[in-house]
């Protein structure tokens, strides 16, 4: 955080009084194991900044879009938005009396699979679990009225990949055709505080059909902890949703604290929603997101300086993940197994001959290590 304030004095002109009173919320962030709320310590800001009306509507517009049905809460984890949002669908199919089945394809995080588990006997929602490349919709019972609402993984936590665009059209398309109204939600998570569809230019696959994935989806989820320990992001568009229509109870001090009246909240496992000091930073949010892509352009250029001329390799990005792929897998095993103590560098199982790694603002120096590996290597 200290390097981004310095590009927000410097590349993006912003007042200092501004990156001053960041800088003050920062500390605060510090002294409370970055915002964490163990023993009670969390300070809060004079008023709540996430129930704030215009701090959501340019939060929500910034991650997600603008509209008046569009939401933002703040859980404690991922996992804790995951269950909130699964507890929403089950019972917004107990409101209708209607199915709605969850399509978890197979590279979503083991988090959903863990969190429908506790819906197994609920008579209306169901799981589709489905394997990517080769599972089909064919065999799922699907009838015209059901609501399907599929789960797209923007950044897999361990390849980084994104759910095959093509394939998870195929599926919609599939379920569309069966007459079923199709909805999607996108698991962000791994993006952090960086806007996904800014950064796609920054991933391998194929940028258009992804950014209309986030353009038409029902609701995001991302996970702060990645960049500066802020509480889970879940924005969720309540429109096509009967049982946050009734608005009356939405008002008062209930809907202003912890524990509000939207459905969301009221039918949600978890009802302590946490504010971090440095929830401010969420303001700056296209403009931390130039910042890392600028850090990681400068990362993956000093890797390709590192490397020897003679080592076959491809640099894949997957923002915020990069992989190195090596013709030769041992030089990626032995790499991953001579820095991995140091470094926490890893292979991929599936993928033996990819070296993965995530780049930060704070960890260049991994570069400098694998271009002394290789000189050591040399000699």
């Amino acid at each position: 955080l200290d390097q981004f304030i310095d590009y927000l004095n410097v590349a993006c002109r912003v007042p200092a009084e501004t990156t001053e009173l960041l800088s003050r919320m920062r500390q605060g962030a510090l002294m409370n194991s970055a915002g964490g709320t163990s023993g009670g310590r969390l300070q809060m800001t004079l008023a709540c900044l996430c129930k704030e009306p215009a701090f959501v509507e340019r939060v929500t517009e910034t991650f997600f879009r603008a509209s008046p049905t569009s939401r933002l809460e703040l859980f404690p984890s991922t996992t804790k938005s995951v269950e909130a949002f699964v507890s929403l669908l089950a019972r917004e199919a107990e409101t209708r009396e209607r199915p709605i089945k969850l399509l978890l394809p197979s590279d979503a995080h083991y988090a959903w699979s863990k969190v429908c588990e506790a819906y197994d006997r609920h008579p209306y929602l169901r799981t589709v679990p489905l394997d990517v490349g080769d599972g089909s919709l064919g065999a799922t019972r699907l009838r015209p009225g059901d609501t399907l609402v599929a789960i797209f993984t923007l950044a897999n936590t361990v390849s980084g990949r994104a759910t095959e665009p093509d394939w998870f059209a195929q599926q919609l398309g599939a379920a569309a055709a069966a007459g079923a109204d199709v909805k999607v939600f996108v698991d962000a998570a791994l993006s952090g505080c960086c806007v996904a569809r800014d950064s796609l230019g920054h991933r391998a696959e194929s940028p258009q059909a992804v950014s209309a994935i986030l353009d038409s989806s029902i609701g995001l989820v991302q996970s702060t902890f990645k960049d500066y320990g802020l509480s889970s992001m879940l924005f969720l568009d309540d429109a096509w949703l009967e049982c946050c229509q009734d608005l009356e109870g939405d008002r008062g001090l209930a809907a202003k604290v912890a524990g509000g009246s939207h459905a969301l909240i009221r039918y949600a496992p978890v009802t302590s929603i946490p504010e971090s000091p440095t929830l401010p930073f969420l303001l700056f949010a296209r403009e931390y997101t130039r910042f890392r892509l600028e850090s990681f352009d400068a990362f993956a250029a000093k890797l390709r300086a590192a490397i020897p001329p003679g080592v076959a390799y491809e640099l894949r990005p997957l923002f915020p993940l990069l992989h190195v792929d090596f013709a030769d897998e041992a030089v990626a095993a032995d790499l991953a197994r001579d820095l991995v103590a140091t470094y926490s560098l890893i292979t991929i199982d599936a993928e033996p001959t990819v070296l993965r790694l995530w780049p930060t603002p704070t960890n260049h120096d991994v570069a400098d290590a694998i271009g002394e590996w290789f000189r050591r290597r040399r000699g």
